[in-house]
């Protein structure tokens, strides 16, 4: 068939999925993939033609008793979350504000909700994935149990590979029980005062005012932390969402003194919601604060990622793209460089 810029593929299973790339193979044409298009309608985009996963949707298999469940990529977050719920489940890979994102896109992007310091990162729950290679060629890693699995880590591998590896086509995900009696809550005091007399907070979110914490436990529990931590009831706090700088936690504290709380020197405002520690910190700001912010996240041995592409500023940084280990593992996998290989340019 004719490949254009226009071209859109929507394959409904793996083999599907190779025939595609089977397809931009033999027009010399490399893909962009896409799931919802919640974080890449984020991002600058191009006119390069795309394989779309939002035909493999569905759940293949939910086991309640052993607590895992296996589903296609495509599928919708929110609708996996439904399902789990009338189990009384959950698999704590929520968007990171988005309605429409999809679970290969969270695994795509490794891209997570608020709350990671609990519930860990995308990866830690991810038991199997299977993809189809850029040379077209279907693979699985990892496994249900440990006698399944051999070889290299690969799902690790691909969970936050932004779709420049494989094109995953279906997840296998550890749940867990839905906490019962989740709470925010919130006080003046700075994050350390704070943490040091908190048992497990799912989640500790420090803005220019507050330090807001959530707390997941037993009512009686939760009501003794914030009692010893002076915490008040609060509603959940609204993260800035135009971009966001990785960082060692050991560094948010010096990448938030060069940039301040509220402002960034000449360049314009900036606002700033840290999770210092995961060594996140979420942003908003004109296009100079978020370049200035970047050159100062990079100075403290961090990144930056801008999801706003109003602002004119390249998603991943220039300069930025993959090291040399990163490089080998794409051409073993995507020897010809069909799946966006512009990625780390944007």
């Amino acid at each position: 068939m004719g490949v254009t810029a226009t071209t859109s593929w929507r394959p409904t299973d793996t083999d599907e999925v190779a025939a595609a790339l089977a397809d931009a193979r033999a027009a010399d044409q490399a893909v962009e993939i896409r799931g919802a298009g919640s974080v890449l309608d984020r991002l600058p985009g191009g006119d390069e033609p795309t394989i779309t996963t939002r035909g493999l949707d569905g759940i293949v298999a939910h086991v309640p008793e052993d607590l895992i469940v296996t589903v296609r990529a495509g599928t919708l977050v929110r609708e996996l979350a439904g399902e789990l719920a009338a189990h009384g489940q959950e698999c704590p890979i929520e968007p990171i504000g988005e309605d429409g994102a999809t679970v290969g896109g969270r695994l795509a992007t490794a891209l997570a909700g608020p709350r990671q310091l609990g519930a860990g990162r995308v990866r830690d729950w991810v038991l199997r994935v299977r993809f189809v290679t850029g040379g077209g060629r279907a693979a699985t890693a990892g496994g249900v149990t440990v006698k399944d699995v051999t070889g290299y880590d690969l799902c690790r591998l691909m969970t936050g590979s932004w779709g420049t590896l494989g094109i995953i086509t279906e997840v296998t995900l550890k749940l867990r029980p839905v906490p019962r009696h989740p709470r925010w809550f919130a006080t003046e005091a700075p994050d350390p005062q704070v943490f040091r007399r908190l048992y497990r907070p799912a989640a500790v979110v420090t803005t220019a005012a507050r330090t807001h914490v959530l707390l997941e436990d037993h009512p009686d529990d939760t009501a003794a932390q914030a009692a010893a931590a002076g915490l008040a009831p609060a509603e959940s706090p609204v993260l800035p969402a135009t971009a966001r700088a990785a960082l060692d936690p050991a560094a948010v504290a010096g990448f938030l003194a060069e940039v301040g709380r509220e402002e960034i020197g000449p360049d314009g405002t900036l606002e700033v919601a840290s999770q210092d520690q995961l060594g996140l910190c979420h942003l908003d700001g004109t296009a100079g604060a978020i370049r200035t912010a970047r050159a100062v996240a990079e100075r403290h041995g961090g990144r930056l990622l801008v999801l706003d592409p109003a602002l004119g500023v390249p998603a991943f940084g220039p300069g930025h793209g993959p090291g040399p280990l990163t490089r080998r593992v794409a051409a073993a996998l995507d020897p010809d460089a069909r799946l966006a290989p512009w990625r780390w340019e944007r």
